[in-house]
């Protein structure tokens, strides 16, 4: 990691201040992410609705929810780079989903899905490489002091799935008073009408996902740089960094004036 092209500022941090920090970089790094996260949700939507259309609605949803770690590995590979200032564009992130596309795949499959730090964890795997023993003993290192908080995250994450998509559905209503009570008549007629509903629910729920998951992530990768910073002393070496370039730059002033 070249931290001297870190784009905040190199400190040791609370949890709570390294999470909201990762919403803040995340509405910094949100136009390079736009894109190519939008053709992943729309290709994981497409497919959701024609399970649905199918007869599998709850298959679909399910789909939605269960493949979330695929999503976070393709947000936390452009988060990794962005904060680094390495922006990159939309092929570049497809054409490099080997990289990220593993992590979330393994993920989704195992019993790693379940972790409720599941966006503070996911860096080790995919960021570090580790497996095994050596990815639970450094994980027990990380957890010690922002094992609670990942799990926070996660809850706060839940709360607010319900939230965004609650006020989706209030806009709805609003917008269209009528739709209220067609809602529970069209509920009651052709299994036509129920799918449109279905739909509908599934679509609310993948915007929801779309706006809430980069924050999501980003929030967790906050807190994993934030530990590693605490125990590494990345803001230590960058300072001595900083300060071997004045003390070069100086003695360069200095020759050049003599």
């Amino acid at each position: 990691m070249q931290l001297d092209k870190i784009i905040v500022a190199l400190r040791q941090r609370t949890a709570w201040e390294s999470m909201d920090l990762g919403v803040m970089v995340m509405r910094k790094l949100w136009p390079i992410l736009l894109f190519p996260w939008l053709i992943l949700m729309s290709l994981s939507f497409l497919f959701a609705t024609s399970a649905a259309l199918q007869g599998y609605f709850y298959f679909s949803m399910f789909f939605i929810w269960w493949v979330k770690p695929v999503y976070d590995s393709l947000i936390l590979h452009v988060l990794s780079r962005g904060i680094f200032g390495e922006y990159v564009n939309t092929p570049g992130i497809y054409t490099s989903m080997g990289e990220w596309l593993k992590t979330g795949v393994k993920t989704s499959i195992f019993v790693w899905r379940f972790s409720p730090s599941r966006s503070f964890d996911m860096s080790v795997n995919q960021l570090e490489g580790l497996n095994g023993y050596e990815r639970r003993k450094r994980l027990q290192a990380l957890h010690r002091v922002t094992g609670s908080h990942s799990m926070a995250a996660t809850i706060l994450g839940i709360h607010f799935e319900y939230l965004i998509a609650i006020t989706i559905y209030a806009v709805i209503f609003y917008v269209m008073p009528d739709t209220s009570s067609s809602f529970i008549d069209t509920m009651k007629e052709s299994p036509e009408s129920q799918t449109a509903w279905l739909i509908l629910g599934l679509a609310i729920y993948a915007v929801t996902v779309f706006i809430l998951e980069p924050f999501y992530v980003a929030a967790g990768f906050m807190l994993y740089l934030n530990r590693r910073t605490q125990l590494e002393g990345w803001d230590i070496e960058l300072d001595f960094k900083r300060l071997a370039q004045r003390v070069s730059e100086s003695q360069g002033q200095v020759l050049s004036d003599g």
